[in-house]
């Protein structure tokens, strides 16, 4: 015999259809419809007072003046959204100025001739992107060792917690540093060099692609 089919449970808690929760709602403004108005008039008699004063005087007061009211809250909003507009912009310019002086012996100095010298990072930059363009594969890993180096440096100077650069990485608040996912990528890469040697199959367009994620990080912060 074909096994009996089992009641279905009744869910736990309420559960209406649509013309019960219609009715329950109808039901419901009804009561509203005659409390509400009870409550109003009472708070709005002369009955009731606090502390001396009289809560129709109150109401009565906010009534007169809803205008005004509503003037104020329209002023107050407009000012809050100007001055957060105002806060916006003049944070990111100090978060920028602060960047700019995370590498502040990379701002050309001025000799006495007036002309500038050369920044130290750029020459190794420069150096960097020689040894990416060899043609010898020693010289592609010896690029993203050194400009993993140069991450390791930023890293310090943006002090953040953390023995190992995947440490630092981690602890990297991304809203401060929009071009974290590079860095990790590119460090990944690093690593993988650094452990494997010689078996770590390298080629130059795979070298040329981490030395750009490179480049993004280190302009971001204005090291380049």
């Amino acid at each position: 015999m074909p096994p009996k089919d089992k009641k279905k449970e009744k869910p736990a808690g309420w559960n209406f259809d649509l013309l019960e929760g219609l009715v329950i709602l109808l039901f419901l403004m009804a009561i509203l419809g005659t409390v509400v108005p009870v409550i109003w008039s009472y708070l709005t008699s002369d009955e009731l007072s606090f502390y001396g004063f009289k809560l129709s005087g109150i109401i009565n007061f906010f009534k007169n003046n809803i205008q005004f009211f509503k003037t104020l809250g329209f002023v107050t909003a407009g000012g809050a959204a100007l001055g957060t507009f105002i806060f916006t912009k003049k944070a990111d310019a100090v978060w920028r100025e602060e960047k700019a002086k995370m590498y502040p012996e990379n701002m050309p100095a001025i000799s006495s001739a007036s002309k500038p010298t050369k920044n130290p990072m750029t020459e190794k930059w420069e150096k960097i992107i020689k040894n990416s363009e060899s043609q010898n594969p020693s010289d592609w890993r010896l690029a993203i060792i050194e400009a993993d180096i140069i991450l390791d440096e930023l890293l310090d100077k943006l002090q953040l917690p953390g023995d190992t650069m995947g440490e630092k990485l981690k602890a990297v608040e991304k809203s401060d540093f929009t071009t974290i996912e590079y860095a990790w990528e590119a460090h990944k890469a690093r690593n993988m060099i650094a452990h494997e040697g010689s078996d770590f199959l390298l080629n130059q367009k795979q070298t040329r692609r981490i030395i750009s994620l490179y480049e993004a990080v280190f302009k971001e912060f204005s090291i380049i």
